[in-house]
Parts: structure tokens; C-alpha cells; sequence
């Protein structure tokens, strides 16, 4: 291998290794949205005694209708025990 062969095959293993950290980082944060996501779904059943899927499709519902991302609706339930009345 030459010179130039060797410092591309070393900025390649540097990009893929920046492409996996990336991709790991992306994946942590979505195993702790989906925590957080069951976390608040807990506290609907619990406190409008629904199934799992009733909590989960009054999440998503209430997503789409107010343009709020899912994560940021469990972190509201999560805080303030419950979802604001709107749309519900």
C-alpha cells in the first residue's frame, strides 16, 4: 500500500468511525425516548384507567392534532401527570 492508498484507507476507517458514533448516539436517544414514552403511558392507565394501546393512541392522537412530537407529549405527562384537555 502506498502513502496516499494508506491515508485514504485511514480517513475511510475515520468517516465510518464518526458515521457509527453518530448512528449510536441516534440510537441511545431513541431508546430513551421510548422510556420516556412508556413511562407516560403508564401514568394515563394508571390515572384514566385505559389499556396500553388506549394510552398510546391518546398519545398519537393528540400528537398529530396539536403538532407536538410524541417525545415532547410524554415529557409533559411525565412532569405535569397528565395531557392538557385539548382535543382529548
Amino acid at each position: 500500500m502506498t502513502g496516499g492508498d494508506e491515508a485514504a484507507a485511514l480517513a475511510q476507517a475515520l468517516s465510518d468511525l464518526a458515521a457509527g458514533a453518530t448512528q449510536a448516539h441516534h440510537l441511545e436517544q431513541a431508546v430513551v425516548s421510548n422510556r420516556r414514552i412508556g413511562m407516560a403511558m403508564g401514568i394515563l392507565m394508571e390515572r384514566h384507567r385505559l389499556t396500553e394501546e388506549q394510552a398510546f393512541d391518546r398519545l398519537r392522537g393528540l400528537s398529530q392534532r396539536s403538532n407536538v412530537k410524541l417525545r415532547d407529549l410524554a415529557e409533559q405527562v411525565i412532569y405535569t401527570g397528565d395531557v392538557e384537555r385539548r382535543g382529548q
